[in-house]
């Protein structure tokens, strides 16, 4: 069964090149788990709350195993630091849609 996850992020100034490094790992990840990026925003102006993210990005999985692949595995499991450096937020949720 598909999963499909969304990621609510803020990026840390001045540390692209460690962006950088966690997309090249979480990238490669993602494409050999077959994951697919479906949309991407940008958040602008608050209306309630404050302004803790960034970004929503909303991501395809083809199934749990997929998710496995890429967040219990040990090469994602070492960007720990990275992943630190690169974002002042991070918080990855399951979706699914309300009927």
């Amino acid at each position: 069964m598909a999963i499909r996850l969304v990621a609510l992020t803020s990026l840390n100034p001045g540390m692209q090149d460690k962006l950088d490094e966690y997309m090249n790992v979480v990238g490669k990840l993602m494409s050999a788990a077959d994951a697919e990026i479906v949309e991407r925003y940008e958040l602008q102006a608050d209306i309630v709350g404050d302004g803790e993210f960034q970004f929503v990005t909303i991501v395809d999985y083809p199934d749990q195993a997929a998710v496995d692949s890429v967040f219990k595995s040990a090469e994602y499991l070492a960007l720990s630091d990275v992943k630190e450096s690169a974002f002042s937020c991070y918080q990855i949720y399951t979706i699914a849609k309300q009927a």
